[in-house]
């Protein structure tokens, strides 16, 4: 028998009176309880704590311990109670630690620029680390001082840096506002030998900060004129014995005619290697227009930002901030600053870029990558997903690039990521799950029950929970 067989007043006679009278008997009787045994017991702690009528030590500590464990329960029941409420209203969420991943600016804010205003605009468009150079110790001190204040910190070098590397390192080793030392951009391979023994000497004295240096990537076999080697493999072998915390190199794939040969089988090489060594490698982002390369979009950010995520990158770094002067064919124009320091439209597409990637950056950030596959379109040096990730039953993709999968593994959680590898198209994912375990989140890292359709705009990410 059901319940639209009874009447309003049956069901508030025979059930909710009942319940009612029931639930206010069963208060009354614990609340007369509670009170008669909690104010005996209160009397017995009384008298029987230190100078009490009736001293006694272990009586006294062991009711204490009781009671501080009774009296936590009405609130465990509580919390656990609510849960239901507090999903319906703000969903559940992954917390992290927070940790900031480095969002650094190479050629930052330079340093005859250096005003609280121009580092407060740098802050406001979501970077933490300014990458320049500077004239003296002093100015490059002055301008920590500066970026400090504004919760940025500033990876630079000064002539004192390289020719009396100690004495730099002295001065800047416990600033809060510097973040490391730039060794050298690009270098070939005899170089970075040479600036091993650089390194060398600034950890004499500063052991712990950043020492960096940025590595050439492999466009096609001219690229090892430039780096002396007889292979990239050989070049990156190289940067490794430099012994820096991390390996950095620039690859800036989006060009006017499509994007560049070369990227994804760079990623795989770089993140293979860095593996092997134990270190994390860091990536680029293209945010200054210039020769072949057009101006950027949300959508090629984003594919530049979430591809080095997908493949590990532990910090993501923008050619540039700061507007450069023109150089022979590489007519800089229209970066995030002006060359007369004004924001750009550029600057705006690039904050809310890294307003995003701030939110995700605490899922990626310290996260281990486990396999990095694609759908769709294969690119060489890449392999194409054949096995179904964990609790899922299916996963396609609709769209002529195909996707990035990407599975990482965080705080013994496994998470599903997919990029879209248009940067001008957007891609439709289609998902079947095994069992209710697998969630969707998002970039505010929210869990969300599954859905069988995505649709991901262009370069743009999908996260899922697996496990």
């Amino acid at each position: 028998m059901s319940l639209s067989s009874f009447t309003f007043a049956d069901i508030m006679s025979k059930l909710v009176v009942p319940a009612f009278v029931a639930t206010v008997r069963m208060v009354l009787i614990a609340g007369i309880l509670a009170t008669f045994f909690g104010f005996i017991i209160g009397i017995v702690l009384v008298v029987t704590e230190k100078d009490g009528l009736y001293e006694n030590v272990f009586v006294n500590r062991v009711l204490d311990i009781i009671v501080n464990i009774i009296r936590s329960f009405p609130f465990i029941i509580l919390i656990v109670s609510i849960i239901p409420l507090t999903r319906l209203i703000v969903g559940t969420s992954i917390s992290f630690a927070e940790d900031d991943m480095p969002i650094i600016a190479y050629i930052g804010v330079p340093n005859t620029q250096s005003t609280e205003q121009n580092f407060k605009n740098f802050s406001e468009c979501g970077f933490n680390v300014s990458l320049h150079g500077y004239a003296n110790l002093e100015e490059m001190t002055k301008a920590c001082d500066i970026a400090h204040r504004y919760g940025v910190k500033i990876l630079g070098h000064c002539p004192e840096t390289h020719q009396q590397p100690e004495k730099a390192a002295a001065v800047m080793k416990n600033h809060p506002g510097f973040y490391g030392y730039i060794l050298q951009d690009e270098p070939s391979a005899p170089e970075i030998k040479e600036l091993k023994k650089e390194i060398v000497r600034l950890k004499r004295t500063d052991s712990k900060r950043c020492f960096y240096i940025n590595l050439l990537p492999y466009y096609e076999d001219w690229v090892l004129q430039h780096t002396k080697t007889k292979s990239y493999d050989e070049y990156l072998n190289t940067a490794l014995t430099a012994e820096t915390q991390q390996l950095s190199f620039d690859f800036y794939p989006i060009t006017k005619d499509g994007i560049r040969n070369g990227w994804y089988s760079n990623l795989e090489t770089v993140r293979s290697k860095c593996a092997q060594k134990g270190i994390p490698f860091w990536g680029f982002v293209l945010s200054v227009p210039h020769a072949l390369y057009p101006q950027p979009t949300m959508g090629s950010l984003r594919l530049q930002v979430y591809t080095n995520l997908a493949y590990g990158a532990q910090a993501i770094q923008y050619f540039t901030y700061w507007t450069p002067q023109p150089e022979g064919e590489n007519d800089y124009h229209d970066g995030p600053i002006d060359r007369n320091g004004k924001k750009t439209k550029t600057y705006f597409l690039v904050q809310q870029m890294n307003r995003e990637l701030k939110e995700v950056a605490r899922l990626f950030y310290g996260a281990k990558v486990l396999s990095v596959h694609h759908l769709g379109t294969i690119h060489e040096g890449t392999t194409r997903l054949n096995q179904t990730p964990i609790n899922l039953r299916s996963l396609k993709v609709v769209g002529r690039q195909g996707a990035i999968v990407s599975q990482i593994e965080k705080n013994d959680h496994r998470y599903l990521a997919i990029v879209n590898k248009s940067h001008e198209q957007p891609l439709t994912i289609r998902i079947q799950t095994r069992n209710s375990i697998p969630r969707q989140v998002t970039k505010q890292l929210k869990e969300k029950a599954m859905k069988d359709s995505y649709r991901v705009s262009a370069g743009d990410i999908l996260l899922f929970k697996l496990k």
